[in-house]
């Protein structure tokens, strides 16, 4: 990668200090100047935290910055060599391009729209961005599209920017804990990057993988595992969070049983083509951001520039954005632990719901089931650790099988419009009571 005609680009980070496009790096920040990239800066990193965290107003364009950072000491420490090198970090880069707005709540409203494809579709399909990239290394779309599908070789490399221990972890944690305030997030980082290495796992054509010295850094991991779930317990699934991204989701649907139809409110022509399952361009995709989501729920709350005006004629989707617009957030009922209780209760449930609210009783309740676990690897994501006193090398997930950071602990929920809650009230403390008698 020639880069001596090129100036530096230094950011100043409050969690990493400074991150730094220079030398062999500084190429790849012809990235962050792409619409694409650009984009994440109206994207927030931790969805709707920010109703309740009044610091969390971070984006994931910051965050896509420290992913890097981190890559960066990662290659450096596990002395890896190009292309395999430049390729971790680029993916580290880009590798939360595809979010939609308010992140992983998106997914949620559209259950078929996968931010990774998405960010390989940016990665193979945007002109701006491919003529970047293939400017850094004819090949590197592609390169960068296996991180994805998760076919890239060696695997160690893919591992590094998605699996339970990767770069989009180690930064998350750190900078979601700085912004919103929490003292849960804090873990040795440095101490981590010692404690990995890379050796021979499998048999085959791809032996290696990425392993951590269980005499270096297994508490270290432990110490980011717990911080993790700590996390989850009280920031990411905070009741009130929880409550503003299920209003979102329930404001969402109904637009999208509308957009079905072709009855949707003006204002998101481009959801409303995600809603009928048509096919959107990456120049489209790039449109939805947090930004223009909320511009469109202000109009539908008839609080955007045309007034009552614009205020969206579907009354469940008026009154849904002007709740959340306005910070009146559904309120929360505690069922306890067990899932099982959500289909218990569902019909008793609906039908109070349905005395207040009618044929729109759906609209203003959910029955909520919160995990929280720290460690919870999927096909291709395990990682090993290695000189285990007992073991020799086995999968960490092996090693938390008694810890409560290898088990989801459940905090079931009922999520439901202020109207409800004293009718409702009787069905949270009645499954409190029998708890309380039941023997263990």
């Amino acid at each position: 990668m020639p880069h001596s005609n090129l100036a530096d680009r230094v950011f100043r980070d409050p969690v990493h200090g400074l991150i730094e496009f220079v030398g062999e790096n500084r190429p790849l920040a012809a990235i962050l100047d792409t619409r694409a990239f650009q984009r994440l800066r109206r994207v927030k990193q931790m969805g709707f935290a920010w109703q309740v965290y009044s610091g969390a107003e971070h984006s994931r364009f910051g965050h896509a910055l420290g992913a890097f950072h981190v890559a960066s000491l990662v290659v450096e420490r596990l002395k890896l060599e190009e292309p395999v090198r430049m390729h971790v970090k680029a993916a580290a880069l880009l590798h939360d391009v595809g979010h939609g707005p308010f992140s992983h709540t998106w997914e949620q409203v559209f259950p078929s729209f996968d931010h990774e494809e998405w960010g390989a579709r940016i990665i193979t399909e945007d002109e701006e961005m491919t003529t970047v990239l293939r400017g850094l290394a004819p090949d590197l779309p592609e390169a960068l599209s296996r991180f994805t599908d998760k076919t890239y070789k060696p695997t160690f490399a893919r591992k590094l920017v998605s699996s339970q221990l990767d770069v989009d972890r180690l930064d998350y944690l750190l900078r979601d804990g700085h912004y919103s305030g929490a003292g849960y997030a804090t873990y040795d980082l440095e101490w981590i990057l010692h404690a990995l290495r890379i050796e021979d796992v499998h048999k085959g054509d791809d032996p290696e993988d990425l392993v951590i010295d269980y005499r270096r850094g297994m508490y270290a991991v432990e110490q980011y595992l717990f911080a993790r779930t700590y996390m989850y317990a009280q920031v990411y699934h905070h009741k009130a969070v929880r409550a503003a991204e299920r209003m979102f989701v329930k404001l969402l649907s109904r637009f999208s049983e509308l957009a079905k139809v072709g009855n949707e409110p003006a204002g998101l022509a481009v959801a409303a083509k995600l809603a009928r399952g048509e096919r959107l361009s990456t120049g489209e995709f790039l449109f939805l951001d947090d930004y223009s989501l909320f511009g469109a729920i202000d109009t539908w709350a008839g609080l955007g520039a045309e007034g009552e005006a614009g205020a969206a004629k579907d009354p469940v989707v008026r009154d849904l954005a002007n709740r959340l617009v306005r910070r009146r957030l559904f309120k929360t009922l505690d069922l306890g632990d067990d899932p099982k209780v959500i289909e218990q209760v569902r019909g008793e449930v609906h039908k109070i719901a349905e005395s207040v609210f009618g044929d729109d009783a759906s609209s203003y309740y959910y029955l909520d089931n919160a995990e929280q676990i720290g460690y919870s690897a999927h096909s291709g994501e395990e990682l090993y650790v290695v000189g285990h006193p007992r073991y020799g090398t086995v999968t960490l997930g092996r090693l938390l099988e008694d810890l409560p950071l290898g088990r989801p602990v459940s905090t079931v929920r009922l999520v439901c419009a202020p109207e409800l809650v004293k009718s409702l009230r009787p069905i949270a403390e009645s499954l409190r009571d029998h708890s309380r008698d039941t023997p263990e």
